[in-house]
C-alpha cells in the first residue's frame, strides 16, 4: 500500500492535536512505498505559500538557498540543487505539437522553460507542460545551443548549463522515474 510523506508550508500550526494541514498548506509530498522506495516529489498544485518567497518545493528551496549563498557557500548550494533535481518532477513548457519551448534567458541564452512546480507555471504563457525527470529532460536536450531556465520569472529564477543538467544525472538518486518521455526542444 505505501504511504505518503508532506512537506508542509512552515506556518502551518495545528489548532488541536490532531488536525490536520488543509490542502492549501501543503506543499507536496513523496510516496514511500512498502519496498522502501521512495517516489519522486510531486508538488501540490493547490498548495498556496502563506507569504511570498517561500518555496513551492525542493528544488526551489535549493535555488532559493544558492541565490541566498552568492558564491559563499557555492559548492554546497550547488550540490544541493543537483540532488533536488534528481528528486522531483520538473514541468517543461511546450507548444501546441508538444514541442519545449525555447526562449531568451535574462542573459539571452537560448533555453528550455522548466517549472519545478504549478505556482512557477503562472508566470509563463505556453499551450500546456509535459511533466518530465531531470533524466528524461537532460536527454532531450540538444547537444550545444540550449540550456534550461528553471522557474522564470521567479526570485530565484537560474538559467542552469544544459551541460549541469547532465551533470546532475550522473549519480541518479532512487526515484520512481515517473513521467512522459521530455519532449524534443524546439531549435527556433
Amino acid at each position: 500500500m505505501g504511504d505518503w510523506s508532506f512537506m508542509i508550508d512552515p506556518a502551518w500550526r495545528p489548532a488541536n492535536e490532531g488536525d490536520e494541514p488543509p490542502i492549501e498548506a501543503v506543499i507536496g509530498g513523496w510516496f514511500l512505498r512498502d519496498d522502501g522506495e521512495i517516489s519522486l516529489f510531486r508538488p501540490n498544485p493547490n498548495y498556496q505559500p502563506s507569504k511570498p518567497g517561500l518555496p513551492t518545493d525542493p528544488v526551489d528551496a535549493a535555488l532559493q538557498s544558492l541565490v541566498a549563498a552568492d558564491g559563499d557557500d557555492g559548492p554546497t548550494a550547488g550540490e544541493e540543487l543537483l540532488s533536488a533535481l534528481r528528486d522531483v518532477l520538473l514541468g517543461v513548457a511546450v507548444d501546441e505539437q508538444g514541442i519545449a519551448l525555447v526562449a531568451p534567458a535574462p542573459d539571452g541564452v537560448p533555453s528550455v522553460l522548466v517549472a519545478t512546480a504549478p505556482a512557477h507555471r503562472t508566470r509563463v504563457n505556453t499551450p500546456g507542460w509535459r511533466d518530465v525527470t531531470v533524466t528524461e529532460l537532460a536527454a532531450s536536450l540538444p547537444p550545444e545551443g540550449v540550456d534550461v531556465l528553471i522557474n522564470p520569472g521567479a526570485p530565484a529564477s537560474t538559467r542552469l548549463t544544459a551541460d549541469t543538467v547532465r551533470l546532475s544525472v550522473t549519480d541518479p538518486a532512487p526515484g520512481d522515474g515517473a513521467g512522459d518521455a521530455a519532449p524534443p526542444a524546439a531549435t527556433s
